[in-house]
């Protein structure tokens, strides 16, 4: 058969991409964007090849053919050589847009089909006019006035392809660009070739083949696409888990503020039975704590310290559970050994909070919160620093409110009266730098902190309740 084309090198383009069409069939997946592209594009340029064998038959043996074919054959190749176009357009944004929002992407791939069916329309058009090609009486193909035109589209995709190469070239993998570049030399040169020095031979569709053999090297193996899976399956994996983390995460805050609340009750409770001992001085570990923890505010220990102090305040007492509530409540003035049996409360009160050995400050308080500076205190004579700072706070705290409150043996004395006894045995009774705190802090209040205790235990949490 004596054919007006050299098709040999067309044969041998067909051949390449179907082989690769069945090597990618057969072990490739599909479901990842960019294989999918690559293999409708692949299927694109051999349909196309295959029409410009075809079309170079019928076009030589045009009068044995009727002439509608001989038009829908010419009609399909020119289609889908613009499809090929269109398609590795589509290759290069699945690339070039990963990270761009789905609407743009979107409208890039409407766009360009649009061009692609008006494209269609003109060659549905072609054959009622003849402006692109024809075939004349003889049944001889000619090329009409318009004929140049026919190929814009592909022009069109191909160059909108290459500037998008171009601008988003950093999304693109350095096997990517290396096949790209190769995919437009192999393919220019080949129409290049075929255009001026080798008019007789099918080098374009050679051109495509080895374009189309480049790019194949870019897409995702199949066990990269395994890999993928894992690392899919993986992430889903930790997202879930990060959802039990958190969920977990949510129980454990709730069961702590629910401890944190028991802790609160349990430690006010106890402050309660402890007042509950004595009527005349009800009130009085809650009113102790609050000045206590205003006290360690001032002097600027942290959030933990004095929310701790507060508490150790609020149990301050407990070694009173072990006083005779005869003794405690005796309106008269107590002999030497009912003396002695009071101050024991402090030293009882340390052994009983011994025991809570993720917060010994409490025991030190309990124990040490009639201690002197000038070491005449009880229970162990303790002076100056060997004086826990936390006992010297609440010593202070617990003066104050002793002597502004109604005992069984006298009425309470006045907010001045207290403060100019705190100043005068500042140094020797009690701390100097806690008293001037305290001072401070009863100034800040305009002189009357005992209608502000409240407010200063208003905020209390068992947040910093922590060893």
């Amino acid at each position: 058969m004596n054919l007006s084309y050299d098709v040999s090198y067309s044969v041998a383009g067909l051949f390449i991409c179907v082989i690769l069409l069945v090597i990618v069939s057969l072990h490739y997946s599909s479901t990842n964007l960019i294989n999918k592209r690559y293999k409708w594009f692949l299927i694109s340029a051999i349909v196309t090849i295959a029409l410009d064998l075809g079309t170079v038959i019928t076009n030589d043996y045009a009068s044995l053919f009727p002439n509608w074919l001989n038009m829908t054959l010419n009609g399909l190749y020119f289609l889908s050589a613009t499809t090929v176009a269109v398609l590795f357009l589509y290759y290069c944004i699945s690339v070039a847009l990963v990270n761009s929002s789905p609407k743009t992407r979107s409208i890039f791939y409407m766009v360009n089909l649009g061009v692609l069916g008006v494209h269609l329309i003109t060659l549905i058009i072609n054959s009622f006019t003849g402006f692109y090609f024809f075939f004349d009486a003889q049944s001889v193909y000619s090329h009409g006035p318009a004929y140049f035109a026919v190929n814009s589209a592909s022009i069109l995709f191909v160059v909108e392809s290459m500037i998008l190469f171009i601008i988003k070239n950093k999304f693109f993998k350095k096997a990517q660009i290396v096949s790209i570049v190769l995919f437009y030399a192999f393919f220019f040169a080949a129409f290049i070739l075929q255009l001026t020095i080798f008019p007789k031979i099918l080098l374009t569709d050679f051109g495509i083949a080895l374009g189309v053999l480049m790019l194949f090297f870019t897409i995702e193996t199949p066990d990269y696409v395994k890999l993928m899976m894992t690392l899919n399956e993986l992430n889903e994996l930790k997202a879930s888990l990060e959802i039990q983390v958190e969920n977990r995460t949510q129980e454990l805050n709730q069961e702590k503020e629910s401890y944190e609340e028991l802790t609160l009750e349990t430690l006010s409770s106890l402050a309660n039975v402890i007042d509950a001992k004595d009527h005349y001085t009800n009130g009085h570990s809650k009113r102790v704590a609050a000045y206590a923890k205003g006290i360690a505010e001032t002097i600027g220990l942290s959030p933990m310290e004095c929310e701790q102090i507060y508490f150790a305040g609020l149990i301050h007492d407990v070694g009173k559970i072990g006083i005779n509530e005869a003794i405690l409540t005796k309106p008269g003035k107590l002999d030497e050994s009912e003396y002695h049996i009071i101050q024991s409360h402090s030293a009882l009160g340390g052994d009983i909070l011994k025991g809570i050995r993720e917060f010994p400050l409490f025991e030190q308080v309990a124990r040490s919160h009639h201690e002197r500076v000038d070491g005449k205190g009880y229970p162990d004579k303790l002076a100056g620093d060997n004086i826990p700072f936390p006992a010297r706070i609440v010593a202070v705290a617990d003066a104050f409110d002793a002597m502004t409150s109604d005992r069984s043996y006298r009425k309470a004395l006045s907010i001045q009266v207290a403060i100019s006894e705190l100043i005068r045995c500042k140094g020797t009774q009690f701390d100097a730098q806690v008293v001037e705190a305290f001072l401070n802090l009863n100034d800040r209040f305009g002189g009357n902190i005992v209608a502000h205790a409240d407010e200063l235990a208003a905020d209390v949490k068992t947040t910093h309740l922590k060893v």
